[in-house]
């Protein structure tokens, strides 16, 4: 208990996940120039994310969904953080979940350069866009295996991240049970952190939304796996504004695994005014039953990474 109250402590992901960008661009170009050193750099990489999202995972959480970083890098380590909460949820064993990781973290290494210019393009893609987006995960693969990674599930796992249950994905068109499990969870937590992330072309989107698109998939597999992802983050994930039968706003500050109903606190009344400091609520009492996601009226007054 007291190694444990030591490492909350000193982590803190709110200033600390982000951090993550630049060592992880670093890495991409390690692993593109097949340096030596690159197996060793993602491994401490890994280790130190999943040790956030173990240690303090309300926080980590949290640092998520209330992100205001830019990078478009930022979505291998959120995205890396989801899949980790996953892979605990289905006990996957240390080498299945590794190799899970690893693709999450770099299947995107490619592209992400061309994405900062994809995300402020309100129009349709060209096609020349459009291929050059879907080539991005066989060229991940291939850099992965020419720098030594050869693990064929770590490989499968980056080339199909974007092919889809149905038949209607990227670049191969594989369906069905020909799909890798560790590619559909990459697909689910990737959808998630770009559609909570705002683009040029959409407004960012609440976690009911964000989903959405993979909640109208209506097979066995896909379905199974969501819940899956809802029982690793929960329904209303902390770092998520809800709205209550008071009319109260209010930030969900942690998941409780044991039930669907989380912690909140309320920062705003319910003319919008905010309070002078967090109030708890009991989400369990009709009174404070929550109706939904919603975005808050000002930014709070209070510091939010104190809250958690």
């Amino acid at each position: 208990m007291a190694a444990m109250a030591e490492k909350l402590s000193t982590l803190d992901p709110f200033s600390q996940l982000d951090q993550f960008v630049p060592a992880i661009s670093d890495l991409f170009t390690q692993i593109k120039l097949k340096a030596p050193l690159a197996r060793q750099k993602i491994a401490e990489i890994v280790e130190d994310i999943t040790e956030m999202a173990e240690v303090a995972p309300n926080a980590t959480l949290a640092a998520i969904h209330l992100s205001r970083q830019q990078s478009p890098v930022k979505q291998s380590v959120y995205s890396t953080v989801l899949a980790y909460r996953m892979a605990r949820v289905l006990k996957l064993d240390d080498t299945t979940r590794q190799n899970l990781l690893y693709a999450v973290l770099t299947c995107n290494m490619t592209f992400y350069e061309y994405q900062v210019l994809l995300n402020t393009i309100q129009g349709k893609l060209t096609d020349a866009q459009i291929q050059k987006l879907q080539k991005h995960p066989l060229q991940a693969a291939q850099h992965m295996e020419d720098a030594g990674f050869s693990h064929p599930d770590l490989i499968k796992a980056i080339r199909q991240h974007h092919e889809r249950l149905d038949g209607s994905g990227y670049p191969n068109r594989i369906s069905g049970n020909a799909l890798s499990p560790l590619a559909l969870i990459i697909q689910i937590c990737e959808t998630y952190t770009a559609r909570i992330d705002h683009r040029a072309y959409r407004k960012a989107g609440n976690p009911r939304e964000a989903l959405a698109p993979l909640i109208a998939d209506q097979n066995p597999r896909m379905k199974e796996m969501l819940l899956i992802f809802a029982r690793a983050i929960g329904i209303y994930p902390p770092g998520t504004w809800v709205k209550l039968t008071s009319q109260e706003i209010a930030l969900v500050v942690a998941h409780q695994p044991s039930q669907p109903i989380p912690e909140v606190r309320a920062l705003f009344n319910s003319s919008g005014l905010p309070y002078a400091g967090p109030l708890k609520r009991d989400c369990t009492l009709a009174e404070f039953k929550i109706l939904g996601s919603t975005t808050p009226p000002s930014l709070p007054s209070v510091d939010l990474a104190a809250m958690f």
